[in-house]
């Protein structure tokens, strides 16, 4: 083998730059055909998810605020039950109290009435007693005096005995 140094290097020189060459061509364009598609991919990719992530995030925040709208409006639901059972009772004890007041009125209503109707039916049954003690005594008087009294005398007696009875009876009533 007859190669000389010089050639060898010569041959090494260019077959290590065409070599060089060939690489660095391959890199730029696996570079720009591959390298940087798969780069912007990749950060697509990333910022898909990140806004994925963020939205996820804001989601649960969401839930979590209406969870928490839920439980104030659960809450408000509550009160406003509990408020209105209150008022429901104390408006059944009102309306208690106020026919416990109207039954009242009514028995002394009714009692005063039956008084009264008590009353008159007295005043009623003394002035027949007054009139048949009138109309006793008169047959009395008759009988004594031994002749008859028209009708004229008998009604003027009778007044005057009526009224002589009553003041008997005003000054004997006891209050």
């Amino acid at each position: 083998m007859s190669f000389e140094w010089g050639t060898i290097v010569k041959t090494i020189n260019w077959t290590l730059v065409f070599n060089l060459v060939n690489f660095a061509i391959l890199l730029l364009l696996l570079r720009w055909l591959l390298f940087k598609p798969a780069l912007r991919y990749l950060d697509k990719r990333r910022e898909a998810i990140h806004e994925h992530m963020e939205a996820a995030r804001r989601s649960e925040e969401q839930a979590a605020e209406l969870q928490r709208e839920r439980e104030r409006a659960l809450t408000a639901a509550r009160d406003e039950i509990r408020k209105m059972i209150d008022e429901s009772r104390l408006e059944g004890e009102r309306i208690l109290a106020e026919a416990k007041q109207a039954a009242r009125h009514e028995a002394a209503r009714v009692a005063e009435d039956a008084l009264q109707e008590i009353e008159q039916q007295r005043e009623t049954a003394l002035a027949e007693l007054r009139e048949a003690y009138a109309g006793v005594a008169v047959m009395g008087a008759a009988r004594v005096l031994d002749r008859e009294i028209n009708q004229d005398d008998h009604q003027r007696f009778l007044d005057e005995l009526l009224s002589e009875l009553d003041e008997e009876m005003l000054r004997t009533r006891t209050p």
